[in-house]
């Protein structure tokens, strides 16, 4: 945060405003466009990134960590920059030591989370370099290919990074390398996951490494992020390092947690965070658990069936049949019984919901199982609301 920032945070009178200011800047899948303690594995994707600054062609290149280290705040905010600069007939950032003004390659950055087909990447990927509107319905994949494959040759080497490879019913790191090896091999993928490289079925030229984050670093990141969320001294200093020590080094889990905490002050008109709302902001994150961004890329009716689900009381979800029954039933939902069931299986499959056997003391056979959620319900919850 630069001085005028804080210099606007004391100018402004919160008065009785309540303890929100703007929830989307705790939101766990929203990036700032400065994330915080992280340049020094910035500097380390620039160096894999260098050749391109040169006007050389940069390696492959796989970017791996821990869920909530910050690789899509990190690699989306540099492919953002570089956006700007790249593209035919842009020039590299130079330095006193380069006398030459080579070219950039452009730059294109995809959601595996959205792109879950070959199509969808190539689509994305098109629509990253081409100046006009890229079909979404109409045309066949290798016609889509073919496009591409021609936008690229007048482009120029074109540098994809593709996020969150390798989660379930998605591209792996290997399939997206491959599909855009497939185009021309002007396109440089550079994969962001989560598996180790020694896991994959793809060899990339170059690794970035991202650890989880130090208590302190992830402090700092919640003390950022809250300044601007939260009216002032809505939490307090040791909140955020309860936060923090609990999530274990997960910025999105911290950010889950701080964000159900004040949507909880909010909903019971409290000036300030209280210890209960802190213990609902906490409590309504799974952990181990699924990313929030993976729960927002399903399609609406999931959305739907499972923004009903985590609004039922206990009771009606004791049992898979006893959910199924409650969300068909709700006005917002326009499936049968069969096909909610359907639904819930398929997402507890995907790992967004874990399938729990209930407990049973009567009767014989195999004991009935329930659902239950395995993201940020409160999040969830809030923003579907205010969608």
């Amino acid at each position: 945060m630069n001085v005028e920032d804080r210099i606007e945070r004391r100018l402004r009178v919160d008065g009785d405003a309540g303890v929100v200011r703007d929830l989307a800047d705790v939101n766990p899948v929203v990036h700032v466009d400065e994330p915080t303690g992280r340049g020094p594995v910035l500097e380390r994707l620039l160096d894999a990134l260098d050749p391109a600054f040169a006007g050389a062609r940069p390696p492959s290149l796989y970017v791996h960590g821990p869920k909530g280290a910050g690789k899509s705040a990190v690699v989306g905010a540099l492919f953002d920059r570089l956006v700007d600069r790249g593209g035919r007939g842009r020039r590299a950032i130079l330095t006193t030591t380069r006398a030459a003004d080579p070219r950039l390659p452009a730059f294109v950055a995809v959601d595996a989370r959205r792109a879950r087909t070959e199509f969808g990447l190539y689509r994305e990927t098109l629509e990253g370099i081409a100046d006009d509107p890229v079909p979404e319905h109409g045309v066949g994949t290798g016609e889509l290919r073919d496009r591409l494959a021609e936008a690229v040759e007048a482009t120029g080497d074109v540098v994809v990074a593709v996020d969150h490879v390798g989660e379930d019913g998605g591209h792996d790191a290997a399939e997206a390398a491959a599909v855009l090896a497939g185009v021309s091999e002007d396109v440089v993928p550079v994969c962001i996951g989560r598996d180790p490289p020694a896991d994959l079925d793809w060899t990339p030229e170059a690794t970035v490494a991202f650890e989880a984050y130090r208590r302190h670093a992830l402090v700092d990141v919640l003390t950022s992020r809250v300044s601007s969320a939260l009216a002032r001294d809505a939490v307090s200093h040791d909140q955020v390092r309860e936060v923090a020590e609990w999530a274990e080094g997960d910025a999105h889990d911290a950010l889950a947690a701080t964000f159900g905490a004040a949507a909880a002050a909010e909903a019971a008109g409290h000036g300030t965070v209280t210890a209960d709302d802190l213990d609902a902001g906490v409590d309504a994150v799974p952990r181990p658990g699924v990313a929030l961004g993976r729960v927002l890329a399903l399609p609406a009716n999931r959305r739907r069936v499972l923004y009903e689900l985590v609004g039922l009381p206990e009771s009606e979800r004791a049992s898979v049949g006893a959910a199924t029954e409650a969300i068909a039933a709700a006005d917002g939902v326009d499936l049968s019984p069969s096909t909610v069931r359907r639904v819930l299986y398929e997402l507890a499959d995907l790992g967004v919901l874990e399938r729990v056997r209930a407990e049973s003391s009567v009767g014989k056979g195999r004991p009935p199982s329930r659902v239950e959620p395995g993201f940020p319900t409160r999040v969830f919850a809030t923003l579907f609301e205010r969608v």
